[in-house]
């Protein structure tokens, strides 16, 4: 458990770290954008994104990829980090042992 107590913790300071570089772009440019999951893949890591693409594309559906990944690829990349982070950092939380005396 502890495993993916680390790594819901990651996921949210990862998030952080989007929101706040999303609030030094705002800061430069005047205008709050959020950057989009896949624009933050693809400035991270293009090739593993389009790898990513011909899998799904050739091995599994084009479907799937244009019904379920691109319209999650362009939700706002914060939101793509906290909402795994804080459900394995909840479900992976300690939990207060019982006491039966």
């Amino acid at each position: 458990m502890w495993f993916f107590r680390l790594l819901g913790w990651l996921l949210l300071f990862a998030c952080l770290a989007v929101l706040v570089g999303d609030g030094v772009t705002a800061l430069q440019t005047g205008t709050l954008r959020f950057a989009a999951g896949g624009e933050l893949w693809y400035r991270l890591d293009p090739g593993s994104l389009n790898l990513l693409q011909a899998l799904v594309e050739r091995y599994l559906s084009s479907w799937l990829w244009d019904k379920v990944f691109v319209p999650a690829l362009l939700l706002p990349a914060f939101l793509l980090l906290l909402v795994p982070g804080l459900l394995l950092s909840f479900l992976a939380r300690r939990r207060k042992r019982a006491r039966f005396f």
